[in-house]
């Protein structure tokens, strides 16, 4: 399954962003891919992957690409706060869980 990636400007990074999708993609079952092409919408599951807690990059449009989104913005996903080096972990867990239906 392609999985949308969205990223923010960078302006603000707190995260090492490229390191934490490289670890997601490691962690991810092999039949999944992240990808940065719109052209596959919409996506059944979105990453928003923001440097800092604004998550400038959600937007309407960004919206409509995926039906279900996980968002990592700083050091939280979804809103909860985790310490940097398990973020790739619970965001594979997360992405996981939708794949499940939940």
């Amino acid at each position: 399954m392609d999985i949308a990636v969205k990223y923010c400007g960078g302006c603000n990074c707190q995260i090492d962003r490229s390191r934490i999708l490289t670890d997601i993609q490691e962690k991810l079952d092999p039949a999944d891919r992240l990808t940065t092409d719109p052209s596959g919408a919409p996506y059944a599951i979105g990453l928003l992957a923001c440097g800092c807690t604004s998550a400038c990059a959600w937007k309407p449009e960004v919206a409509a690409l995926a039906g279900k989104w996980v968002t990592l913005a700083g050091k939280t996903l979804d809103s909860r706060e985790f310490p940097e080096e398990e973020l790739a972990a619970v965001a594979v867990q997360r992405i996981n869980e939708i794949k499940n239906g939940g």
